[in-house]
């Protein structure tokens, strides 16, 4: 009885050993894309604090939503949205165990900002055809790459560094 639990501890230890670790469950692309908006993310932080600080009007765009009056609610969606696609792609590149949990909130808000765009400019605007945004394609393939690689990252371990 007592040698099959050690057996079972070390079965456990030899699976632990080879789950491969978390950076390694990102693709080439992804690990681009959250250096992209790591820096992103920091730089509309800054400036959003900027516009207030000097009083000045910067333009802002992500999904669509655009705006540039710094006490449009417009803005201040298109910069919450920069932050959490930030805050995703830290813990996407620093292997942090709620990563793939607010990156599947990122890619959700996204897809919804997208769609909304597009059915606004079909409704809101008269025309007859909802616009198509690119972003939706990477959105997409994006919440699938999280969701294949949610039960592997759970489990494996975090890097070292």
């Amino acid at each position: 009885m007592d040698d099959k639990s050690i057996i079972a501890d070390k079965l456990d230890e030899l699976e632990e050993l080879m789950l491969p670790r978390r950076r390694t469950l990102l693709t080439w692309w992804l690990k681009i894309f959250s250096y992209f908006f790591l820096f992103a993310g920091a730089m509309a932080i800054g400036i959003y604090l900027i516009m207030f600080l000097l009083g000045n009007d910067f333009s802002v765009s992500l999904y669509g939503l655009e705006s540039s009056d710094r006490h449009s609610f417009i803005t201040l969606l298109v910069m919450v949205l920069f932050f959490i696609k930030a805050v995703a792609a830290y813990g996407l590149l620093f292997e942090k165990d709620w990563a793939i949990e607010v990156g599947l909130v990122d890619a959700v808000l996204g897809i919804l900002a997208c769609l909304f765009v597009g059915f606004y400019d079909m409704f809101g605007t008269g025309r007859f055809i909802a616009s198509f945004r690119l972003e939706l394609v990477f959105l997409i393939i994006y919440l699938i790459k999280l969701l294949k690689i949610q039960a592997i990252w759970k489990k494996s371990p975090a890097g070292l560094n």
